[in-house]
């Protein structure tokens, strides 16, 4: 065999060595890349559910405060009569008896938070400081819920005397110790009570949530900035819900 023809044959072979390693880099990187691909679409679908979720979660406490706020401006009426009920027209006192017995037991869902949480795709992101944010927020939504569950509704029930002549009802509440200080106490200014500022507080912090999943893959963020940019955006959404005048009836 020709020298040449030697030269051509190891050439060819190493041309077509060349071609199989470089396939198999092109096989493996394009299924890492297709990988990863599906993995952050899988990551960016749970995190709009989440998003949706949030979104619903704040509508929720919501119509809450406007429910609990509409009962408010019944305790004050009865808490200033309270030494003479038959000066209220039985007409309005039926309005107000027929807020008074009834109560709202909705369900706050969390299932796409647990979903998100329970999934492998936690351990895919690279942004856990997004991760970490969700999680305090959705810590958050369960205690402003349990607050409104256990101080608002659980009391409101423990008011109701089942009694249907709204003269006789409201005379049996306001002999109550209890009922009469639930109601002092809810009736008070938003100013003036702490219950309150847990409604503009959990609205806020639903808001900053869902805009660092709006940004969510943009940028990375230092933790500390983000504190300080949080205590700024919460305090600043509560001062401007109580310099508001408090009109809710």
């Amino acid at each position: 065999m020709e020298k040449g023809e030697k030269r051509e044959i190891w050439k060819g072979f190493f041309v077509n060595v060349l071609g199989v390693i470089v396939g198999i880099i092109l096989t493996f990187g394009g299924n890492a890349l297709w990988q990863k691909s599906e993995e952050n679409k899988k990551i960016k679908e749970i995190l709009i559910l989440v998003r949706s979720e949030l979104k619903e979660n704040k509508e929720w406490f919501k119509k809450h405060e406007r429910i609990i706020k509409k009962d408010r401006y019944v305790y004050d009426q009865i808490i200033k009569a309270k030494e003479n009920i038959a000066d209220i027209h039985k007409d309005t006192l039926n309005v107000y008896l027929s807020r008074l017995i009834s109560w709202e037991d909705y369900l706050l869902t969390t299932s796409a938070w647990q979903i998100f949480q329970n999934s492998e795709m936690t351990q895919k992101m690279t942004d856990k400081e997004l991760i970490i944010r969700i999680t305090e927020c959705y810590f958050m939504i369960d205690k402003v819920r349990e607050t409104i569950m256990t101080e608002y509704w659980y009391k409101k029930k423990k008011i109701n005397t089942f009694d249907l002549d709204p003269y006789h009802f409201f005379d049996l509440v306001m002999k109550n110790k209890e009922s009469v200080f639930f109601f002092e106490v809810m009736s008070m200014d938003i100013n003036e009570n702490g219950f309150w500022a847990m409604f503009p507080l959990i609205d806020a912090f639903i808001d900053y949530t869902i805009i660092l999943l709006d940004k969510h893959g943009d940028y990375q963020y230092d933790m500390e900035e983000k504190d300080n940019e949080i205590n700024s955006f919460l305090r600043a959404r509560i001062d401007s819900v109580f310099q508001k005048k408090d009109t809710i009836k």
